[in-house]
């Protein structure tokens, strides 16, 4: 393995941003590296992963999760791989994911970190067997619960959780239609991941074309944005759908929540079932959603969208195009490769 670098550089919060983040809201810490002691490891990161909910803790106002600290290392989940230190299985090589955030070298405890399998591709272990599939099996399973032949819509069906939101509505056997910002959105969430449909939602026909690609109505939505694009999707839905709230990008990233879900009354005219899920409140689902994903992976019924950022100077560039809307899938910014 390589020589244990003397130096650990890692992204902190400088200053907060109003609405997207830049580079000037973050600063670059050099810190010395030390071997590790009391049964920790060391870990080079390798991959780390850009989420929605980083922007969300950037911001300090009330939010279903706590802000960073001014100072504070941004928290996220990695792919790495031991450097030094070993404890039973872990040991020097071995590859591991775990909750390390933006830095080049991390300690960690064994307790806080999972030894990633090599019959997966890397970056598996950061989108279907983390947070975004896990988000998208848990929420299908407790409160979606899809049925053959009933119509699922999926916004933001190109993202990281998204994406697979579609391809677990087209196995269940739905009608499933995506919404997505561009064409190539649009082209992939339908000619790759199966949707029967899929609406760009700032084409000025939108509200038409959705209302004609559901004709007896939405019986599942699945909504990680809300706002505008959700009051339209209410005017579609079926009598007693189901709206299953997964993240509020739109309004948990704004100092405006107030201006999130504006169309009620079609909520009340359908009597819809309204179900809001974090995937952190239900950490017993987890190792069950994380087989049943693998065992999707493995009969190759689930591919993952990513899109691959190279460098660590990168990536407040990434997060800021991801928030954007300018990525696919889950944004990964690769910072180092695996050594063998």
């Amino acid at each position: 393995m390589t020589n244990i670098p003397s130096h650990n550089r890692r992204f902190v919060l400088k200053t907060r941003p109003a609405e997207l983040p830049s580079n000037e809201n973050f600063s670059i810490e050099r810190l010395p590296v030390f071997p590790p002691t009391d049964g920790n490891l060391l870990v080079r990161i390798l991959c780390v992963a850009l989420s929605p909910w980083q922007n969300q803790r950037l911001k300090d106002f009330k939010n279903y999760t706590k802000p960073f600290e001014i100072g504070e290392l941004i928290d996220c989940d990695v792919i790495g791989q031991i450097i030094s230190g070993e404890a039973g299985d872990f040991c020097p090589g071995k590859l591991v994911t775990g909750r390390l955030g933006w830095q080049e070298i991390a300690s960690a405890s064994p307790a806080d970190l999972q030894l990633v399998s090599n019959d997966f591709e890397e970056t598996l272990w950061l989108t279907a067997l983390s947070s975004p599939g896990l988000t998208a099996y848990c929420a299908m399973d407790l409160f979606g619960r899809p049925m053959p032949g009933q119509t699922l819509a999926v916004t933001s069906a190109a993202g990281s959780v998204g994406s697979f939101a579609i391809q677990l509505g087209v196995i269940a056997g739905m009608r499933v239609i995506g919404i997505a910002g561009t064409k190539e959105k649009c082209d992939i969430v339908r000619d790759e991941l199966g949707a029967h449909a899929c609406l760009n939602y700032k084409d000025p026909l939108f509200s038409e074309k959705l209302a004609s690609a559901c004709p007896g109505g939405i019986d599942l939505f699945f909504d990680t944005l809300g706002g505008e694009i959700a009051d339209t999707v209410f005017d579609n839905l079926a009598k007693y759908a189901t709206v299953l709230i997964v993240g509020r990008t739109n309004s948990n990233n704004s100092g405006t929540p107030h201006l999130d879900y504006v169309n009620m009354r079609q909520l009340w005219a359908k009597e819809a079932r309204i179900h809001c899920f974090s995937r952190y409140s239900y950490p017993e689902r987890w190792a069950f959603a994380r087989e049943k994903m693998m065992t999707l992976c493995r009969d190759v019924k689930i591919k993952e969208i990513k899109t691959i950022v190279h460098g660590f100077e990168n990536t407040p560039t990434a997060l800021r195009d991801m928030l954007s809307g300018k990525a696919l899938g889950k944004t990964i910014v690769k910072y180092g490769e695996s050594e063998r």
